[in-house]
């Protein structure tokens, strides 16, 4: 089973990746990590690099969080974050693909899909796995 993880980060993405492990060992699969790098027109090279280094830096994290399990890690820029999930999708071919209910924006209401993610399900060329992290009380 090919599986893609959509990754920026929050809370929900890591779940995802903990999850997608799950399946990994469960199928003996392959897992693709992506980290999308919004672009827009009017950003400066400077701007440009330093999201660059974040994207480079969250794969990083992710590939710490993954642990006894290889992963294929990918940085891609696009002016749409759920089109480049997409069109990764559609290119690797995967059975699969995971992602988190909500990014990493404080803004958006605990009973909300982002929107990032709305699109995503809406046109998925496979299934899509929507995580929520859950809430643990102590």
């Amino acid at each position: 089973m090919k599986i893609l993880v959509a990754y920026d980060g929050s809370e929900d993405a890591k779940e995802g990746l903990r999850i997608a492990q799950k399946f990994g060992q469960d199928e003996s699969g392959e897992i693709y990590v992506i980290t999308v790098i919004g672009k827009r027109d009017d950003m400066t090279k400077e701007e440009i690099e330093k999201l660059r280094n974040r994207g480079e830096e969250l794969l990083n994290e992710a590939r710490s969080l993954v642990k006894d399990f290889p992963i294929k890690t990918m940085l891609i820029e696009d002016y749409s974050v759920a089109e480049a999930i997409l069109k990764t999708a559609e290119k690797l071919d995967v059975d699969l693909l995971i992602m988190g209910a909500r990014g990493t924006r404080p803004d958006i209401l605990r009973f909300t899909l982002g929107s990032t993610a709305s699109k995503v399900v809406a046109f998925a060329p496979c299934s899509a796995f929507i995580v929520r992290k859950k809430v643990r009380e102590e």
